[in-house]
């Protein structure tokens, strides 16, 4: 009966992300914004990650079609030092066109094809919000940590307030932060209010000062790995 479940589940979440959300085409350059911004925040988480690591190793989990790994790669990661995993078959397929040497993998539920403390950076954007059982959000969450290296990091990018008609998707709440069971180092808050910061965008001066101040849908959470206590 779980398995049904898990299935039931994962039928929704893809069908979720294959419908054209009409939402999801407003306010382009907001968006394109909070894209970038969202990618200099997991840099930044990348950086502590890299002090684990002599050579920074990333998985992606839920990677689309693998731009943001695809990011990661501009910025001097080795593509075979990259790995991702998708829901969506189609999705995936892009991804592997994209990063031919990446580890691309197709998943049907919380379990990573991964082995154990294989990477210094471990994310995922925009994906436990879609996850609605809290059971389940915590079981991928034990992957994603089981996955990470110790000295390594895991962060989420995620919705902190949601739009309350979108039914499909929960905020991730302190909560359900502190639901997936391992104390956190950092949040930082992202992603300006679209509409507002899409009409300032629009505006022939600089706004940088102007956003601070507006406010924030979202936020990415970071948890640092601890090495494990040594013996003597």
């Amino acid at each position: 009966m779980a398995a049904m479940g898990q299935d039931r589940e994962a039928d929704r979440i893809r069908d979720y992300f294959e419908r054209q959300h009409p939402e999801w085409h407003r306010w382009p350059r907001a968006r394109a914004f909070i894209v970038e911004e969202r990618r200099r925040l997991l840099w930044k988480a990348g950086r502590l990650a890299e002090r684990a690591s002599s050579e920074l190793t990333v998985c992606d989990v839920g990677c689309g079609d693998g731009s943001d790994l695809a990011f990661w790669r501009s910025q001097g990661v080795k593509e075979e030092r990259l790995a991702g995993t998708e829901l969506i078959p189609s999705r995936g397929a892009v991804a592997r066109r994209r990063l031919p040497l990446a580890q691309i993998a197709d998943v049907d539920g919380t379990s990573l094809p991964f082995a154990d403390n294989q990477f210094a950076l471990t994310s995922a954007s925009l994906v436990l919000s879609v996850i609605r059982e809290d059971d389940a959000r915590a079981a991928l969450f034990s992957e994603m940590w089981r996955i990470t290296r110790p000295g390594g990091v895991v962060a989420v990018y995620d919705f902190r307030v949601k739009r309350p008609e979108n039914d499909q998707v929960v905020a991730l709440t302190g909560r359900r932060i502190a639901a997936l069971g391992h104390p956190l180092a950092y949040r930082w808050l992202a992603a300006p209010f679209l509409p507002v910061l899409d009409m300032l965008l629009a505006l022939p001066w600089p706004i940088p000062a102007v956003s601070v101040v507006l406010p924030r849908t979202h936020a990415v959470w970071i948890w640092c790995k601890r090495y494990p206590p040594t013996t003597t």
